[in-house]
């Protein structure tokens, strides 16, 4: 009783001030008219008199409708038995009507209007002995303007009630969308660094590159020519890179808890409602893409709880786990069973799938609503692929360690300018895959591919060269090469055939590919002691390429191959091709039959 009367809003506090007013005035009625003939003593009349006081307000706790039974029944029976003695007369009641009228919902203001404003005032005044004409047009009448009046202070309180939740919640919303401005905007800049990066940055590497080549041809003014232009592309190069780090520098906080700290303090600020929120394990470095993502869903999941579930309190918890990061946020709103896809759930799993995480939500009518985001920690998402860039040009081992350690998946650990100091380097830092240059001082890439094969047979090598050179391509493959692609080649294409070839898989530039395959059929023996060749296939086909002539043989689409494989659709376009020109077919259909009749697939 004491904890429900503590949860009272004025509405309640007012209702009881008019029922002990009214208590009052009975008392009152009691000590100065007993002498009339009361069958009782006047202490017994004032004990009776607190049951219709207090047993409805006792019943309100449990249901409303008990509580308007109660009103009526206990309040109307005891006005009357006042009124059968003369004690009281029949305006005794109305304040009990109003309360009565200002507490009926939609569902029962049509029993209690006919009962509270019907049936007891007509009894009150047949008791009073007032004709019928009387009891209709002045007791009945009057009484059920007193309802009505209760009824319509009822309608206002509600509306006024309504109007304040509504600016509330544009207030919530003009919050939201803020914050989700701003977000969008970190991701878009993000976005744009990345295009720009991607585009300018290789265009300004590319021509950079050329025009030291050019150089070496030059001569007397042309050289100087050259110079002047290298040093203003080295200028504007230098200065793309410095607006890109500008331009992706995320505004969140360095600290992943700081940020989620300030967004929950933001939002109890903006919409005073209790938000507690807890850290649970060692915080350990978050990357920006699960940071916003998170960031997002709590957002929208603080949103949800304050305008659709119409919480109070909200419970915040992070918790760094060994193989996950986890977002609970919950709330004890009205809750839902059926949520609607609108209320953002849609992009908030979105969100999460394109980091492999995970969005539940579970939420019972009034019970509130528990919502869990879960993303895998950084380094079970994906580990990392450690690069090694070989390259007596320092201009291009820069470019290409900008390019791959931008990526998440990919990390630079190494680099050198000679074969010799490559092999040297290996030793030390035990990389997944080398880009090797061709051309370099003191030991060639060539010379260092077959010594780097020798001793570490399942190391990966990608042969890097600034033009198409058939016979060097085929050498390299013969020494163990996965890879011979030209300097030239687009970074999104660069990054996804590293990613292909570490997965097992194989990559010739397209330009000399036929070529390349052509000459390799002519030396299928010494193609065949390449390391993850199947020996028993004639065509020298790689793991991968085994997998993607059973995708093939299944019908299956570029796009849907470019999922499966988590490359681009343009790469797998690439990798078909050079499956073609091992085989020495023109399209799928030819590639499957040949592939039976070959037993290459069943």
């Amino acid at each position: 009783m004491k904890e429900w009367i503590k949860r009272w809003s004025w509405r309640e506090w007012v209702t009881l001030c008019i029922r002990v007013s009214w208590w009052i005035t009975l008392v009152i009625g009691l000590c100065r008219f007993y002498e009339q003939g009361l069958p009782m003593p006047l202490w017994g009349a004032i004990g009776l008199s607190v049951v219709p006081l207090f047993i409805p307000i006792w019943l309100q706790q449990y249901h409303l409708q008990w509580y308007l039974i109660a009103e009526i029944v206990l309040s109307g029976s005891f006005v009357i038995f006042l009124n059968l003695y003369g004690i009281s007369n029949v305006w005794q009641y109305a304040p009990i009507v109003f309360v009565i009228g200002f507490l009926s919902s939609n569902p029962t203001y049509r029993w209690t209007a006919i009962l509270s404003s019907g049936v007891i005032p007509f009894i009150l005044g047949w008791v009073s002995k007032m004709s019928w004409i009387d009891i209709i047009v002045d007791v009945i009448l009057h009484y059920g303007i007193v309802f009505a009046l209760g009824y319509a202070f009822q309608l206002a309180v509600l509306t006024h009630r309504q109007g304040q939740v509504i600016k509330e919640q544009n207030r919530i919303l003009e919050q939201h969308v803020t914050q989700v401005e701003q977000m969008t905007l970190v991701e878009e800049r993000n976005r744009l660094s990345k295009e720009l990066h991607d585009t300018i940055g290789h265009t300004l590497t590319s021509l950079i590159m050329g025009m030291e080549s050019l150089r070496q041809a030059a001569t007397g003014d042309q050289t100087e020519r050259i110079d002047a232009l290298l040093r203003s592309a080295r200028s504007g190069l230098e200065e793309v890179r410095t607006h890109l780090h500008q331009m992706s520098s995320s505004t969140l906080p360095a600290s992943f808890t700081t940020s989620l700290q300030k967004l929950v303090s933001k939002f109890k600020d903006t919409t005073r409602i209790e938000v507690k929120y807890r850290t649970l394990g060692e915080e350990y470095v978050v990357p920006n893409p699960i940071k916003l993502t998170l960031y997002r869903c709590l957002q929208e999941a603080l949103t949800n709880a304050a305008r659709h579930g119409q919480a109070t309190a909200i419970e915040v918890h992070l918790h760094f786990e060994a193989n996950q990061l986890r977002l609970q946020i919950q709330d004890n709103g009205v809750g839902n069973e059926q949520l609607q896809p609108g209320f953002g759930l849609s992009t908030m799993k979105e969100r999460l799938l394109e980091l492999s995480g995970h969005l539940s939500v579970h939420s019972h009518r009034d019970e509130g609503t528990v919502v869990l985001c879960t993303v895998p920690r950084y380094e079970i998402v994906q580990s990392k692929i450690r690069l090694v860039i070989v390259d007596d040009q320092q201009l291009i081992v820069d470019s290409l360690s900008m390019i791959l350690d931008n990526q998440q998946d990919l990390q630079v650990v190494g680099t050198a300018g000679n074969g010799k100091l490559a092999v040297e380097l290996c030793e030390q830092v035990h990389p997944d895959v080398i880009l090797m240059d061709v051309r370099m001082p003191e030991m060639d890439g060539i010379e260092a591919l077959q010594v780097i094969k020798e001793k570490w047979p399942d190391l990966q090598v990608i042969v890097m060269s600034t033009f198409s050179d058939v016979e060097q391509a085929v050498t390299a493959l013969q020494y163990g090469a996965v890879g011979y692609l030209l300097k030239s080649i687009q970074p999104k294409e660069l990054i996804d055939t590293i990613r292909l070839i570490h997965a097992g898989g194989m990559s010739i530039t397209q330009e000399i590919a036929e070529q390349v395959f052509e000459e390799m059929k002519q030396q299928r023996v010494q193609l065949k002691e390449r390391r993850n060749i199947i020996w028993d296939n004639p065509y020298g086909l790689m793991k991968r390429e085994f997998e993607l002539l059973d995708l093939l043989h299944r019908g299956s689409r570029y796009k849907a191959i470019a999922a499966s494989m988590n490359l681009s659709e343009g790469t797998i376009r690439n990798y078909i091709s050079i499956l073609y020109s091992k085989l020495g077919v023109n399209n799928r259909q030819d590639a499957v039959d040949k592939a039976k009749e070959e037993g290459l697939i069943s």
